[in-house]
């Protein structure tokens, strides 16, 4: 769980209100994640408004750590067969468990004050992270700490029917939510009330990430981050070793994702620094033709666009969906790459000087007009010149060579004989 996962639950709350749907079904199955990723993600569900159900699927996963946090924060808690929750003592990166008062407390309280809004086990919840307790499906069923088990979403859809989601109000004042038979619901003081009465028989619409969440996915890897941030650092130092600007524009551009990748620098914000990074590096490249400026221009904008590519808003086939993403970044992709070897070749003409005037007869062979003694006037080119010999004397009518440029003087040279 990264940031990358509360981005894409943020998005999943937005497209299902704007196809006002009914219910929100996460599927998870998850080791856990970081801290501040689930606490948002806890948050995003909490003030949701559309019912969320959280399900560790499929059977035989889990939802250790964060994602027991997550499932602890959703309206509806529901298992598959042979799943596992618990394990919520935190831990360093290294692996090492955090026994620090001030972090175990302070994630037991989160996890707690959660279930108790839920109406869960909040005995459980405790120990889910000062004695790091595991449940099974069934376990956490009696124990009030999850309300449903299923074993695929049709069927969790199923046990709804009849079941309605309150947020009542208890005897100090405050607020708990409740999954009640329909029944039962009158006899609440409720706040709000969802009732999933025919639930079973709505369709489906299945949440496709967009693209750009399997490109942050990959850059909020811890792994990454520290990779990108040595690779950089690296790459600049050899820069300074090393002529030209390839390291250096390598470096830059892997430091600046390692800042993307620690959170430092929002994905919005580094987008569009990407494109103006992209879009000024491509023109810089008009100025200097070294070629890598283009190449590193055209990788900016590739990433400024994977960042912001959307998810799909439109209900439709999936497969359908995949395709028109993959073809838009494709074309995206190929544009940034010809556009940058065009302005490549550009700068690369423009690199070569263009001769003019007397400087086209350096290497021209033409014919004596006069004697040269050593000077006098050959025809070159079509066109009439005073000349200097560099080799003697050159009688008239004898082919020289134009070595060179004195002034408005030519200096040639006889051309030898072929045998």
């Amino acid at each position: 769980i990264t940031m990358a996962t509360r981005d894409l639950v943020e998005d999943v709350l937005k497209v299902a209100e704007k196809a006002d749907a009914r219910l929100i079904v996460i599927r998870l199955n998850t080791p856990g994640g970081e801290v501040e990723s689930v606490q948002k993600i806890m948050g995003l569900i909490e003030s949701s408004e559309i019912p969320v159900c959280t399900f560790v699927y499929p059977p035989g996963s889990s939802a250790w750590s964060g994602g027991t946090y997550i499932l602890m924060a959703s309206h509806i808690a529901a298992m598959a067969s042979g799943t596992t929750i618990g394990s919520c003592q935190p831990v360093f990166p290294t692996g090492e468990v955090i026994n620090a008062s001030k972090y175990v407390n302070a994630l037991t309280a989160l996890i707690v004050h959660h279930a108790r809004l839920h109406s869960r086990n909040e005995t459980a919840a405790e120990l889910f992270v000062k004695e790091n307790l595991n449940l099974g499906p069934e376990e956490a069923l009696r124990g009030h700490v999850v309300e449903l088990l299923a074993d695929d979403v049709e069927s969790l859809l199923y046990k709804l029917e009849g079941l309605s989601l309150l947020q009542y109000r208890t005897e100090n004042g405050t607020t708990r939510w409740m999954l009640v038979s329909s029944k039962e619901a009158q006899k609440y003081d409720y706040v709000k009330r969802f009732d999933f009465d025919g639930i079973s028989q709505a369709t489906l619409d299945e949440y496709t990430p967009g693209l750009s969440y399997f490109f942050l996915s990959i850059l909020y890897n811890p792994f990454v981050c520290s990779l990108l941030l040595i690779v950089g650092l690296f790459s600049l130092l050899l820069g300074i070793k090393t002529p030209g600007y390839g390291a250096e524009l390598v470096g830059a551009i892997c430091i600046f994702l390692a800042l993307i990748s620690f959170g430092v620098i929002g994905i919005e914000p580094a987008a569009l620094v990407l494109f103006i990074l992209g879009v000024s590096l491509i023109i810089a490249e008009l100025k200097t033709g070294v070629g890598m400026l283009a190449l590193g221009g055209a990788l900016c904008i590739v990433m400024g666009s994977l960042m912001l590519f959307p998810s799909p808003k439109w209900l439709m086939y999936t497969g359908i969906i995949r395709e028109i993403q993959i073809g838009l970044v494709t074309v995206a992709v190929a544009a940034a790459v010809a556009f940058a070897f065009i302005v490549y070749k550009v700068a690369q003409t423009k690199k070569v000087k263009v001769k003019t005037g007397a400087e086209t007869l350096i290497g021209a062979v033409g014919y004596a007009v006069t004697d040269l003694k050593p000077k006098g006037h050959i025809r070159v080119l079509g066109e009439f010149w005073q000349a200097r010999c560099l080799n003697g004397e050159i009688m008239k009518g004898e082919e020289v060579k134009v070595l060179g440029i004195e002034g408005l003087t030519l200096l040639v040279k006889r051309v030898e004989e072929k045998t």
